[in-house]
């Protein structure tokens, strides 16, 4: 699948930057957040919905909005 094609924001966001997997966690901490396991982000790339309490933090480091990483919540709050 060439990166175009891709669906996942957060995949897009990482490869986009030539970053591995270990390489996009070690960003979490240098932003203030804890760092997330290699396992847990690659659950996320593999298009699990992104978990409510990591929302604030995949949003800051990657710059994706929250409304984008999560639209099911944006919907149920009526966030546009």
């Amino acid at each position: 699948m060439s990166e175009d094609a891709e669906t996942n924001l957060v995949r897009k966001w990482r490869k986009g930057l030539g970053l591995t997997l270990d390489q996009a966690c070690d960003l979490f901490p240098k932003r203030g957040f804890e760092r997330p396991s290699i396992a847990k982000m690659s659950r996320i790339e593999r298009d699990q919905i992104v978990p409510l309490d990591d929302v604030p933090a995949v949003a800051a480091v990657t710059g994706i909005p929250a409304k984008e990483l999560r639209p099911d919540l944006a919907e149920l709050l009526g966030v546009r």
